[in-house]
């Protein structure tokens, strides 16, 4: 059972640290129209090793918007999106996100957001639809942070 490590496995400072940061995977992410889900193969990636935000408090997972420009990912659609900063309309784009560690492709339509213009270091949030294939354990008195299919 593939199981990821996401949080800070540091007694002293892990707590503090996942409190801050919150809980993280490394992903691939971009767009590989030759991606058949179901084979052993995963996607292509665009860029590798990018740092995913697991964010509860998310619906769906998002990219950031400078990420999906750089990586020419294809735009599907326009919505009205709610945040805590209010709402806007964003773009969604086609893409595979790819988690290495638990051998899963999460794909479909992502909102561009501005994550690093707004000061988010995570240039991908993947939020409860990402969740619910997975068990997470969250300790946050030790700061470790476990996902597993």
């Amino acid at each position: 059972m593939p199981t990821a490590n996401c949080g800070y496995d540091d007694p002293a400072r892990g707590p503090g640290l996942l409190a801050f940061y919150g809980p993280a995977l490394w992903v691939n992410v971009g767009f590989d129209p030759r991606y058949k889900p179901g084979l052993n193969a995963p996607p292509a990636p665009g860029i590798a090793n990018i740092e995913a935000m697991i964010d509860t408090g998310a619906e769906e997972s998002c990219i950031d918007s400078a990420l999906a420009s750089q990586l020419r990912l294809p735009i599907v659609d326009q919505q009205t999106v709610g945040g805590v900063s209010g709402s806007s309309r964003v773009n969604f784009h086609l893409a595979q996100v790819h988690v290495p560690t638990l051998k899963f492709t999460s794909r479909g339509s992502f909102a561009g957001l501005p994550l690093a213009a707004s000061g988010i270091r995570c240039r991908v949030l993947l939020g409860r639809t990402f969740l619910s294939h997975f068990r997470m354990v969250y300790d946050g008195r030790s700061g470790v942070v476990t996902v597993s299919l």
